[in-house]
């Protein structure tokens, strides 16, 4: 629901970022969090991220770990009594030593080889401190409050309210109700209006347990300047508890609650479905899906709404969360913000439960949510207890084989010593298991599986902890990659985990302990928030990082082999001993610690689900859609789109008997039983694990020092720069300020900036000119795909120099760091974000240097990354959405492929010779700027640079990279596409596309070397002239286009809602996004909208119509404030990010960006301050949006193709059918002349069929393409 453009923004246009990547080392996460994946339980919003789980393949890593076992003093210095009993233990045998001050004791933790002493037996019974400024109230009526300081971003707050109520509250005839009602009661909210422009954002979202209401404000109002709190307190008061319900409100959110339905109810989402129908089959989590069913949404009636809002919507049924900085403007700080709470909510009455004659007892909220049993899978077998089966849901959509084990457990709070010490042996055994797993992939040259992963996490929002492994693989593979998990699964349970692996994970989850508790301070806000809510709904005690570091310090070498181990038993036996655990329950006998269990003793599984492909072709590859990455994923989003379909579609298991089978396809027949019977395999054979042996460096002093003399790098004289010397401690926000600048004699140059904003931790990104517009011509060696195949080979083989991948990969865990290879349409990129501790920022540019002086070129890596690409490829016209931006991309780019993902025959016909060439040119030091931000000595990153990055041999002139622009118009290619996709389920989605300006200098009136001079600074009334000089002056600034473009976009999303979603209720989502380069001269626009097959038509047209009612329908100045406020905020927030520093950095060096230097950051918030309606209206020039520059291209699914209204039949224009891309037809027409009025609903079937056939004889009817095995009608 937000009111903004996805791309909109200072980040997403000035800052070109890098996402998603593959095997050669981590991903970064999406947004900053603290810490690595090795810390996820630690982190805030650890419930999005479960502890143990890696989501991300792990990371490289160095350093060699001794296991030995020695004397270890932690904490404070030892006091005599102390001393005293550790003389009492000289000559015993003991692994560490640690003591503190607790009130007026000493305890000292002692570890004995083979038994507990009792100090570490009190200390283990302790109770866990809650956080000393964590604030927890309760108001006369019932409301609940939780208050925590928070300094970044500084002068915000984070406002959460917090209803106890969500979908398993609902009756049998109330499925959406809990969603309808937030809806109404937000979107109706008045108040809420008010928030409009202050630079606040706000949303709302429903899950299974609850319903949250949130704000996210500035602590000063920039129209009133006034406090803001009172302000948002009392909109969040309106919106839970002064609902007025309106007729008009009602009917527009069941519009878009429906259309919100259909919009999600994808393959992925389905996927969802299934995992939860099953895992929770015993209770409500397993069908009262947020959305609900859509017969009883279209026909609820208001008092039904009324009822349910009044049964829950009370103040003892709400918590209120505010996290932010609260010392900034109000006086008295927390104290002030808590009177403010007292005064708004105080005033809303009790709820109070019936009494005799007199008021009865208050109404509280229920004390477990969600209020539902589960059925665990632990303890001893219930009578008539079966091993569960395999439940199978088949879809043609589907593409890969995916299963999912599962085993529900009860939470276990975490509250003392001991219970912190379990979940860290946890972690260990888990990722211990997930970086074995992730080894048998990345050496073996055709693995037979995708991806194997091990969840292991407490569920706030399910009541329960979930135990989940599971195996991706393609459907010849299926039986293979079930006997890898099995294998894994059962060596680790039966051998444990290695005294080298105890050793190394243990010292890289310290290392991220107390990375984490350097770094507790700069979590954001609702980061912040969402881990204290998820701490609080499940019982843990929410501790202050730095103390929750100092007590696992106190513990963590008390861990043992032995202990670990009896974790892994416990934990992973309900896969390991799959229909044997009646007889593993009697062999672990009535006190499973004694026999090598540990927590819940043995496990068993509680279900069992396979999501599989109805077909697969000849080679036993797939032919159908995509997976869902996590369980639950698609159920809950922060922005409005609750995503839940009717749980009736549940039952919508297509039969593959009754289905037409898809040309060149085999049906996949694996069945329940197979499956079963191969998870039980007795014959699987196990052997215990080898060390493995981890690099101190990967590259030797002595090497170094050889290279040092031979090349003699030195650096050369920059543009812009300052001393290191005069870098103060304490950075400032100004961008300007404080960026050193480095060239080195090899040619790369560095642009570096000290922050504070992750103590301790640093990021740098290394980027190459080329990308995708690189890319070879047609079918050959380096033809088509080249670059993105070739960087996806490096990604595979996920190592450098004579390192093994196992080698490499241990080297980052260890050094924790983090990273991303990956390219877009204009660069490489090679992201790192690291910690700053032992040698970090070392330890990263070994990894560049080795990179760009060693990088492995593998035919089995290639041939992994060829099976990825062919495998996207095929999952593309399975894909409503990415099939529909690919065919309009297709109509709008023509013969043009550079942009555009690789055919199978394209892949398979590259080289690695081919490959390498291509990536290597790219990589070329001339051609490479690397970019540094964080907690780093500058004095310390001078010589670093210069003896890692300026030892990278040189080479011979750098070939030429592509500056050539796509060319978007093309008279020979279809401008109007329709397609259609079978499916048992009716969606519907369009995109608009048409060609944009680039951002930096393609229409600004001036050159962009020339001398950079600041925006001009006029009074509130100023003289023609003077407005006349500081609009040229402006115009010539190189941050012009960029900036202008960035608040078109915001205004431009602005009206889209307003039009399409809010007025005429055509859709739930609709966005404008705009895709402009730095060194092409132009770029693109895209509109993307959904709606309802029998709408999608009238919402795309209208969505076109706001695009063009911008030239005539001029902007405000009151639009023009509103998007400048929004960007600024943004800015103003994104200044405490990292990532946000090296998209600022990035590019300041390149002479093929020559608009962006160090004097534009100086100007950024100048130029927004100073921008115009008039410059909004000058970039809505650079748009041509006639119908011979436009492209649109609707995808439709459902069973049948939907039938063409007349006005549709002539919005298509003169159509001629053509082969597809994907060997379907496709229609076209290059001079469509614009859309009608939509057909009246009430005009006759037998008018549509009669235009539908004069139509086709005509032959001005198109052929629908039709998605894999479609066929043309």
């Amino acid at each position: 629901m937000s009111n903004t453009g996805v791309m909109s923004g200072v980040r997403k246009h000035l800052a070109p970022t890098a996402g998603h990547t593959g095997c050669f080392t981590s991903r970064l996460p999406a947004r900053r969090l603290v810490t690595s994946h090795l810390a996820r339980q630690n982190v805030a919003r650890r419930h999005l991220r479960p502890s143990g789980s890696s989501r991300a393949k792990p990371r490289p890593s160095q350093a060699c770990f001794k296991s030995t076992a020695r004397p270890s003093c932690r904490g404070s210095s030892m006091s005599k009594k102390a001393s005293s009993i550790f003389g009492d233990l000289v000559g015993q045998r003991f692994l560490s030593v640690a003591s503190r001050r607790h009130g007026s004791k000493t305890i000292v933790a002692v570890t004995m080889v083979g038994q507990a002493s009792a100090p570490m037996q009190e200390l283990l019974g302790e109770n866990l401190k809650q956080a000393d400024n964590l604030r927890l109230g309760q108001l006369g009526n019932g409301l609940r409050y939780v208050m925590l300081p928070n300094k970044v971003p500084p002068q915000r707050f984070e406002a959460h309210l917090e209803m106890h109520a969500g979908s398993v509250d609902e009756q049998p005839n109330e499925q959406g109700i809990a969603h309808m009602v937030e809806h109404i009661t937000f979107l109706g909210s008045k108040k809420r209006e008010s928030l409009l422009g202050t630079g606040a954002r706000s949303n709302a979202y429903t899950d299974f347990h609850h319903t949250v209401f949130h704000v996210h404000a500035p602590l000063i109002n920039g129209t009133t300047n006034t406090l803001m709190l009172p302000q948002v307190l009392d909109v969040l008061a309106e919106v839970a508890f002064e609902a007025e319900f309106l007729s008009t409100r009602i009917e527009k959110e069941r519009r878009a609650v429906m259309a919100e339905a259909q919009m999600m109810n994808t393959i992925e989402y389905r996927v969802d479905c299934q995992l939860l129908q099953y895992l929770h089959e015993e209770n409500a989590l397993g069908f009262r899906f947020p959305i609900g069913k859509m017969d009883q949404v279209e026909t609820v009636s208001r008092q039904v709404l009324h009822d349910f809002w009044k049964r829950w919507y009370f103040p003892g049924n709400a918590t209120l969360y505010l996290v932010g900085d609260f010392d900034g403007a109000i006086g008295g700080g927390m104290d002030a913000a808590e009177r403010m709470i007292h005064e708004t909510f105080g005033r809303i009455p009790p709820a109070r439960l019936p009494g005799n004659g007199v008021p009865g007892p208050l109404k509280q909220r229920q004390l477990v949510r969600p209020p539902v049993q589960h059925r665990f899978g632990c303890g001893p077998l219930q009578p008539g207890e079966q091993t569960p089966g395999v439940s199978v849901f088949r879809h043609h959509l589907l593409q890969h084989f995916m299963l999912s084990l599962f085993c529900k457990l009860p939470v276990q709070p975490q509250d003392t010593i001991a219970g912190m010490r379990a979940g860290f042996m946890a972690r260990l055994m888990l990722s211990i298991l997930q970086f074995r797993i992730n080894s048998r992939y990345s050496t073996t040259a055709c693995p037979p599986f995708i991806s194997i992963e091990m969840d292991h996490s407490d569920s706030a929002r399910e009541g329960c902890t979930v135990s989940t492994l599971t195996v991706t693989a393609e459907p010849k593979d299926w039986k293979q990659a079930i006997e890898v998990a099995v294998q894994e699964v059962r060596r680790l349970q039966k051998y444990g985990v290695t005294a080298g692996e105890l050793a190394n994970y243990k010292a890289a989850l310290m290392r991220d302990s107390e990375h984490v508790a350097a770094q507790w301070e700069s979590v954001p806000s609702v980061d912040t928030l969402d881990y204290c809510m998820e701490c609080l709904a499940l019982n843990h005690t929410f501790m202050a990082q730095e103390e929750a570091h100092v007590r696992l310090l106190e513990v963590a070498d008390s861990v043992t082999l032995e202990e670990v181990n009896a974790i892994g038993a416990s934990v992973l036996s309900y896969i390991s001993h799959y229909r044997k655990e009646a007889e593993l329950l009697e062999e672990a006998g009535h006190d499973p610690s004694q026999n090598g269990y540990a927590l819940w003793g043995p496990t068993r599984m509680t279900s069992i689900v396979a999501c599989i492909p109805a077909f697969m072709d000849a080679s036993g590859q797939s032919t159908g859609g995509g997976m869902p990455m996590q369980r639950g994923a698609s159920l809950t989003t922060s922005e409005h789109i609750d995503p839940a379909s009717p749980p009736a579609q549940l039952a919508d298991m297509e039969d593959p008997d009754n289905a037409d089978i898809p040309e060149g396809a085999i049906r996949f027949n694996v069945t329940a039983e197979d499956i079963a019977a191969a998870l039980a395999e007795d014959s699987i054979e196990v052997e215990a694990r080898a060390e493995v042996e981890v690099p101190e460096h990967l590259i030797s002093a002595e090497h170094l020092d050889q290279l040092m003399a031979e090349h003699q790098p030195r650096f050369l004289p920059t543009a812009t720069s300052i001393s290191k010397e005069d870098i103060p401690v304490i950075p400032s926000d100004e961008p300007s300020e404080q960026i050193m600048q480095f060239k080195l004699s090899n040619g790369i140059k560095v642009n570096a900036r000290r922050t504070l904003n992750e103590p301790k931790a640093a990021m740098l990104r290394m980027i190459a000119a080329g990308g995708r517009a690189n890319n070879g011509e047609g079918v050959g060696p380096s033809g088509a795909g080249v670059v993105g195949v070739g960087v996806r080979t490096l990604n595979e083989a996920g190592t450098v120099g004579q390192w093994a991948r196992e080698q490499v990969e241990l080297f980052c865990i260890s050094k924790l760091i983090n990273c991303v290879l990956e390219p877009d349409e204009e660069w490489v990129f090679l992201d790192f974000h690291f910690a700053m501790r032992e040698g970090g920022m070392q330890s990263v540019l070994e990894l560049v240097h080795m990179f760009l002086n060693e990088p492995t070129w593998d035919e089995a890596a290639m041939e992994r990354a060829k099976q990825i690409w062919v495998s996207h490829h095929r999952s593309l016209t399975k894909s409503l959405e990415r099939s529909t931006a690919d065919r309009v991309m297709e109509a709008m780019l023509g013969p043009e492929r550079r942009f555009r993902d690789p055919t199978p025959e394209e892949i398979q016909a590259l080289s690695l010779d081919g490959m390498r060439k291509a990536v290597m040119d790219m990589l070329h030091p001339e051609n490479v700027e690397v970019n540094i931000t964080g907690d780093f000595d500058p004095l310390e990153l001078e010589s670093l640079v210069l003896r890692y990055l300026g030892t990278v041999a040189p080479r011979p002139t750098p070939p030429v990279i592509s500056t050539t622009s796509p060319q978007l118009v093309h008279p020979q290619t279809p401008q109007r596409v329709r397609w259609h996709l079978k499916d048992s389920d009716e969606r519907a989605c369009a995109y608009i596309a048409g060609q944009a300006p680039a951002r930096w200098f393609s229409f600004g009136k001036g050159d962009p070397k020339a001398p950079v001079e600041a925006p001009m600074q006029l009074p509130r009334i100023a003289p023609p002239h003077l407005v006349a000089q500081a609009n040229d002056v402006r115009r010539r600034h190189p941050l012009y286009p960029m900036v202008t473009l960035n608040l078109l976009t915001e205004i431009m999303n602005g009206r889209l809602f307003t039009t399409v979603r809010d007025s005429l209720g055509l859709t739930y989502d609709v966005n404008f996004e705009i895709q402009s380069f730095d060194r092409l001269g132009a770029g693109w626009f895209v509109v993307n909208v959904t709606s309802t097959p029998n709408k999608i038509q009238e919402a795309m047209d209208a969505s076109l119509r706001v695009l063009r009612h911008m030239l005539t329908d001029k902007v405000t100045a009151r639009e023009v404030l509103r998007a400048r406020r929004t960007v600024l905020t943004r800015h103003e927030t994104d200044l405490k990010d990292n990532m946000y520093w090296l998209g600022l950095l990035t590019h300041l060096q390149r002479d093929d960006v020559p608009g962006k230097r160090v004097e534009v950051l100086r100007d950024l918030v100048a130029m927004y301050e100073a921008a115009t309606a008039d410059d909004i209206y000058e970039a809505l020039q650079c748009f041509n949006l006639d119908d011979n520059n436009v492209f649109t291209c609707i995808g439709v699914s459902g069973k049948q193709p939907p039938v063409l209204a007349p006005f549709e039949i002539q919005n298509a224009g003169n159509l001629q059918s053509k082969p597809g891309s994907n060997g379907s037809m496709q229609a076209s027409s290059s001079n469509s002349k614009g859309s009608k009025p939509a057909l009246n609903p009430r005009e006759s079937a037998n008018a549509v069929m009669n235009a539908l056939k004069a139509a086709a004889q005509s032959g001005q009817l198109a052929n629908y393409i039709q998605g894999g095995d479609d066929k043309s009608r």
